[in-house]
């Protein structure tokens, strides 16, 4: 294999991780954003946590892109801002 074709491949399997993710990672949040009537949604379950922060803001930010795309199609939700911890309590 030559190799433009090596990188052609590596690029094609990339691309198909990159948007299954998304689309997989992003349904479950837009299930969970629907039981919840949130207008937004989160990768992650929230939880009052740096971890939780880390790990969603994350994916908010690499999948940008895709959930820009997602929205100006019509078939996605913008991504949730972080909840106000503690206002119910």
């Amino acid at each position: 294999m030559s190799k433009k074709r090596i990188f052609l491949v590596c690029l094609l399997l990339w691309l198909v991780v990159y948007v299954g993710s998304y689309y997989v990672l992003s349904r479950r949040g837009f299930a969970q954003s629907r039981q919840w009537n949130m207008r937004g949604f989160y990768f992650f379950t929230p939880e009052n946590s740096k971890e939780w922060r880390r790990r969603n803001y994350f994916c908010v930010t690499v999948y940008r892109p895709l959930i820009e795309l997602d929205c100006l199609l019509g078939t996605g939700m913008p991504a949730g801002c972080e909840p106000l911890w503690g206002l119910s309590k």
